[in-house]
């Protein structure tokens, strides 16, 4: 079995995500899948890398690169589950996931989705039980009432 989340026909790159270093666990019906630290980051490190196919299409495993384009990767970034107090931060210049806390080994890797997404695939009920939780997850210019539809 491979090390890698990518397919063998996507070339490797530095800081890609290997079987080593993280875990993809099923979360729930609901939820579906998360991507679980085997090791120790520090704020400020590299979590990793990712890539993708860029497309106009919004998917449910797509983060917005610019308006209008995104980065569909249904191998792993896709997969990295939201909070309002995330772990990681995401740099789409860069293709990066960056620790902006301390992240232990068995914990989620978490992003806040509105931080790259104006809109989401779906909008959702938040359960991440952070402190400053929304309650409701959209993108940055989705409004609140889509939550009702």
């Amino acid at each position: 079995m491979s090390n890698r989340f990518y397919p063998e026909t996507m070339p490797e790159f530095p800081y890609e995500p290997t079987r080593e270093r993280f875990d993809i666990v099923q979360v729930g019906d609901s939820v579906g899948e998360g991507v679980i630290a085997l090791v120790d980051f520090n704020p400020g490190e590299v979590v990793f890398a990712f890539t993708g196919f860029y497309s106009e299409t919004i998917t449910l495993f797509s983060l917005q690169y610019r308006d209008g384009l995104h980065l569909h990767d249904p191998f792993f970034m896709g997969k990295v589950l939201h909070c309002c107090d995330p772990n990681a931060i995401c740099d789409m210049d860069r293709r990066l996931f960056i620790a902006r806390k301390p992240i232990k080994a068995g914990e989620f890797i978490t992003m806040d989705y509105a931080s790259t997404e104006d809109y989401l695939y779906r909008t959702f009920q938040c359960e991440c039980g952070a402190n400053n939780c929304r309650g409701y997850v959209t993108g940055r210019k989705q409004v609140m009432y889509e939550q009702a539809v």
